[in-house]
């Protein structure tokens, strides 16, 4: 496996040629997807993280990810840097519409500087297109980066802090207990109530909750799961409950207990959620909204067929994501557009 932290680039020295990215065959090779993951560990984890890139994104960098996994190499043969796509369908509010979330997109250090990233990105949406995901969504604290390939910030959540909001303890005989992997089925058919939201394929549910530095809790009345949130995503989304489900009363009751055991301060409210919003608000907290990822529209003539099938009216602008899926003013409040989307933190990228 190579090390890219040895061969970062000195002042003045060449630059390895980059060959383009595989534009015909997408995918890495199973080497080459040793490689990426070792690059995106070495390259883009955060500061004494310490979870790995493939406990924080079990899906999106699996082996079974491979086909949606972009790589270019240089003039040897060695890889000089890739992003991954993870593909599911989400449930909107015009039925389920196809989305490809892009991450871990990283180039080795001695090879940056020649736009490979920018192609990188131009591939992954191309490939999109012509695979009929209409949407495409990523998250990044440098938008403009991304904004060349039509990504732009859109859609909305709210983030709740925990602290100020005065929280109910759980009615008896609710048990509030730790997560455990035996759950996974109660609480991804919890998640699964939610109307807006990602479908997820069978054994997503049990990979998402189980990832290292992932605590979860579950509120249980006579032998059954009746709630459940989780904190954190391994290293990303620290201090944050990054999914809940189940009844409201007991979400918020586990939101309390998360909160007094230190495992979170805020909770990300998706913009389907505005029934715990109110609570939450009503108990004392101050929600702010955000958008929900940068978003980029690939294929607007399959969104418009949806909206039209849902009785909606599309906007005039095929390329611009807020016009379709709304966003934040600047003034802090929302307005919505014709598609409604949500984005739980698990599935991000």
């Amino acid at each position: 496996m190579s090390s890219s932290r040895t061969r970062c680039q000195r002042a003045g020295a060449s630059r390895p040629a980059v060959r383009e990215p595989p534009w015909r065959s997408p995918g890495l090779t199973v080497a080459q997807h040793a490689d990426y993951l070792a690059l995106v560990d070495a390259e883009i984890r955060p500061p004494h993280a310490t979870t790995r890139p493939w406990d924080d994104f079990p899906l999106a960098l699996g082996l079974d990810n491979l086909p949606w996994m972009l790589g270019a190499v240089d003039g040897e043969g060695r890889l000089a840097g890739g992003l991954s796509v993870l593909v599911r369908p989400f449930a909107t509010g015009c039925g389920e519409i196809a989305v490809g979330v892009v991450g871990s997109v990283v180039t080795r250090p001695d090879c940056r500087g020649q736009g490979l990233s920018s192609r990188l990105q131009a591939a992954a949406v191309a490939m999109l297109r012509r695979q009929e995901v209409p949407l495409a969504a990523l998250w990044t604290d440098q938008p403009e980066i991304y904004a060349g390939r039509g990504f732009m910030p859109a859609g909305w959540e709210w983030h709740a802090g925990l602290e100020t909001a005065t929280l109910p303890p759980p009615p008896p005989p609710v048990v509030i207990r730790d997560w455990e992997p035996a759950d996974a089925p109660a609480t991804a058919a919890l998640y699964a109530d939610h109307l807006w939201r990602t479908v997820r394929r069978p054994g997503d549910a049990g990979r998402l909750y189980g990832m290292p530095g992932t605590r979860g809790l579950v509120a249980v009345a006579a032998g059954q799961v009746r709630a459940a949130v989780f904190c954190g995503k391994g290293a990303d989304f620290p201090d944050y409950v990054t999914e809940w489900s189940g009844e409201l009363g007991l979400v918020l009751a586990l939101l309390g207990r998360a909160c007094e055991r230190g495992w979170a301060s805020t909770v990300l409210v998706p913009s389907c959620g505005t029934a715990l919003l109110a609570q939450l608000e009503a108990a004392g907290s101050a929600p702010v909204a955000l958008p929900s990822a940068c978003w980029a529209v690939t294929r607007p003539d399959l969104l418009r067929r949806k909206l039209a099938a849902a009785g909606g009216v599309a906007p005039a602008s095929d390329s611009d994501a807020r016009a379709w899926l709304g966003g934040v003013n600047v003034d802090g409040t929302v307005e919505p557009g014709p598609l409604g989307i949500a984005v739980w933190g698990f599935d991000s990228a």
